[in-house]
């Protein structure tokens, strides 16, 4: 007899961020109610488990195979890595493809939801470009406010919409949701060539330099494209104080006044009981980057 679907939370008095009393019995019930937000971003992208099973205040640790006691019900998928220390192998990858997959991964000590830029029936096909906006200790969010506006500038000239989210207390994402023709390196490509012009013409403020003791300005990680990769989705909560939510922004509120801080859980729900999911066009946007890189080359 098939495994019934079901979720039983336990330990949700268990605080995973000391500083502010937050639960994972309230983690747990932020994601129950987002989850018609957050699962479509999720959905067939093998999703990598980062598990805070003490707290945000001790380290996570990060799990690509399906580990034991993962319920039948829940599906997988096998794919090749390559970890740091070499060679590769086959991991299972669990995906998250409704909210019951979301809630085990909370019960499991989750916090923010990590999963790759493509999907399983085109692993090697991302569905967009990442502009990745990490500042350095000399700048702050001001300045990747500025920077997530120079790309939004070179985006435009070249007649692509890109989509601004938080991700944390500093940094910054742009995704630029393309059709699925384009290789990884052609994404990476296409973002380190408009990191570099950006760089070349705001020195100081904006830099493609990757090695920290040597950077100045907000990085535009460019090499953040790549098969593999995960990125935290829109509607994750950081494993940071004060339990930030990784929120979607219209361009008009990308300014001075931006306060990544103030994107809380309720207010994220808030915002999406209003304004519904402004992430919605990176699912249902499909562009071309064939003329861009034809320009740029």
């Amino acid at each position: 007899m098939a495994e019934e679907p079901a979720v039983r939370l336990t330990n949700a008095d268990r605080v995973l961020f000391p500083d502010d009393g937050i639960t994972k019995g309230d983690v747990y019930a932020y994601y129950e109610r987002v989850a018609p937000a957050i699962v479509p971003h999720l959905r067939d992208r093998p999703f990598t488990m980062k598990r805070y099973r003490e707290g945000i205040d001790r380290p996570g640790f990060f799990q690509k195979d399906a580990p034991k006691g993962m319920p039948d019900w829940l599906p997988r998928r096998p794919f090749r890595t390559f970890p740091r220390e070499g060679g590769s192998r086959i991991a299972n990858f669990a995906l998250v493809n409704d909210e019951l997959a979301l809630l085990w991964m909370v019960q499991m000590h989750c916090i923010d939801m990590n999963a790759w830029y493509s999907r399983v029936d085109k692993p090697d096909r991302p569905d967009f470009v990442l502009f990745d906006l990490d500042p350095s200790p000399d700048v702050g969010f001001t300045e990747t406010v500025q920077v997530a506006l120079l790309v939004k500038q070179a985006l435009d000239a070249f007649g692509l919409v890109g989509f601004p989210k938080t991700s944390s207390a500093e940094g910054m994402h742009v995704l630029v949701p393309v059709e699925r023709r384009y290789t990884y390196e052609d994404t990476r490509q296409f973002a380190e060539i408009v990191a570099g012009a950006i760089a070349r013409t705001n020195r100081g403020l904006a830099t493609t330099e990757w090695t920290k003791s040597k950077r100045r300005g907000v990085l535009i990680d460019s090499n953040q494209n790549g098969e593999g990769k995960t990125i935290a989705s829109v509607y994750s909560v950081r494993p940071r104080a004060g339990a930030p939510v990784s929120t979607p922004l219209r361009w008009s509120e990308v300014n001075e006044e931006l306060d990544p801080l103030s994107f809380t859980m309720p207010v994220v729900l808030d915002r999406i009981r209003k304004h519904g999911d402004l992430f919605e066009g990176v699912l249902n946007t499909r562009q071309r980057l064939t003329d861009a890189l034809k320009a740029l080359s």
